[in-house]
């Protein structure tokens, strides 16, 4: 048997040459069978009736008619917040900054804050006494660390630990008055409709409670040495006052640090400064840690030789 193989031939240099048209189409309708001159009646019909039933993009007076839905406007509450939080961030930033920078150039604007809390550290030793001589002593009551020449490390964690907790309490009272005074109004001129409301109202009862945690701070300290003051001075040895007197060397810079915040949140808002309270905690922290260290060590190591 005997295969005959006929050549194929391609038509490789007409890049113009098309493929012939499908009977019953128009190549001006790109192909589509039932749009030519051969298509049955009611073609044409057919298809503009298709045409205008598909749906098409909306328009912007479409989009801007309608009514939003729940995603829509916990999508926009939730830019709201964001856009506020940024707003009071930023002015965050840019106030440390410029308040740091001050400060740095010319410490010396810090010293007013150093006689206010040195002042707010005599008011709390005066009732401290008072405390002392009106309270009930009890000689087994307890004993003072600065008294004793046996104190240790352990002592010296001891007391650390105990004036660093009252040191950041009041660097948050600090920080709380920034928030109060600074950042809610900040971020209330950014909000709308409930959380609007909530932070243009929420700036005094907030500034109300950073009081009664300043106040309890003061009186709790007040209480609690002048009982152990009692306490020490019933044993006979000593008086309150000559108590009070030998542990000055140690307590008067150490109660100036920790109430170093109370006297910049005092001041700077006496100055209608409250932009400069958040730069004010990073300064407090900066100066009242190593006078807490150094006095620790001295009540520890030192302060027993005065007894």
């Amino acid at each position: 048997m005997v295969v005959v193989i006929l050549p194929f031939r391609r038509d490789r240099g007409n890049p113009t040459s098309v493929a012939p048209p499908v009977p019953g189409s128009s190549p001006a309708l790109d192909g589509r069978p039932g749009r030519g001159a051969d298509a049955p009646a009611g073609t044409d019909d057919r298809a503009a009736t298709d045409d205008a039933a598909r749906p098409g993009p909306l328009d912007d007076e479409a989009l801007s008619g309608a009514d939003p839905g729940p995603y829509d406007l916990l999508m926009a509450a939730t830019d709201e917040v964001t856009a506020a939080r940024l707003a009071a961030r930023d002015a965050a930033v840019a106030d440390t900054r410029a308040a740091l920078s001050s400060w740095l150039r010319r410490p010396s604007q810090l010293l007013p804050w150093v006689g206010l809390s040195a002042v707010v550290s005599a008011i709390l030793l005066l009732g401290t006494y008072i405390v002392a001589i009106t309270t009930p002593a009890d000689p087994s009551g307890g004993a003072l660390i600065a008294a004793d020449p046996s104190a240790r490390w352990v002592d010296f964690g001891f007391v650390l630990g105990r004036n660093f907790t009252v040191l950041l309490l009041h660097l948050l009272v600090c920080f709380a008055t920034y928030l109060v005074r600074r950042s809610i109004p900040i971020q209330a001129g950014e909000l709308s409709g409930v959380q609007g409301w909530v932070h243009r109202h929420a700036q005094r009862p907030a500034l109300l409670v950073v009081i009664a945690l300043t106040v309890f701070s003061i009186v709790q300290q007040a209480l609690n040495l002048g009982h152990g003051l009692a306490s020490v001075a019933a044993q006979g040895q000593y008086t309150e006052a000559g108590i009070l007197v030998r542990l000055l060397p140690h307590a008067v810079p150490e109660l100036v640090a920790v109430f170093l915040p109370l006297a910049a949140v005092v001041w700077l808002e006496a100055k209608d400064r409250n932009r400069d309270l958040l730069a004010a905690v990073a300064a407090c922290t900066v100066v009242a840690v190593p006078v807490i260290v150094v006095s620790a060590w001295i009540e520890v190591a030192v302060a027993s030789s005065f007894f």
